[in-house]
């Protein structure tokens, strides 16, 4: 049984004592960006030197890592709403939250720049 501040039960207290499986979600979409991040980087060193990689990154990662990057945009959302309601939880999870987003669009960057470059020198070629 969760109390709020009153001394009542919470079943916003309760909720949000649970709150971190559901932000694991949010970890998982940027270990998707990092994963997609990776791979290009990969696949960038290995077209540079001009040899052939097993590793092939292309659109369908960029389409990927831009649709875990609305779900994050969504999650940020809902800690907007998060911190309507409770500016404790919002302090703790909107600040995880932030840093994920940002972390994620740093990778996502990183990503279309070397995909960018791979189209490049494909096209030198």
């Amino acid at each position: 049984m969760y109390l709020g501040m009153d001394g009542k039960y919470s079943a916003f207290e309760e909720l949000m004592h649970y709150y971190h499986l559901n932000f694991y979600v949010y970890y998982f979409l940027l270990l998707i960006v990092f994963v997609n991040c990776i791979k290009v980087i990969v696949n960038f060193t290995s077209v540079k030197k001009g040899k052939v990689s097993n590793i092939n990154s292309g659109n369908m990662d960029l389409l990927i890592s831009i649709l875990a990057g609305i779900g994050l945009g969504y999650g940020m959302l809902f800690q907007g709403v998060l911190s309507d309601i409770s500016s404790k939880y919002f302090k703790i999870w909107g600040n995880k939250m932030f840093v994920l987003c940002i972390a994620s669009f740093i990778l996502f960057i990183i990503q279309l720049i070397c995909t960018l470059r791979i189209r490049d020198i494909k096209n030198k070629h």
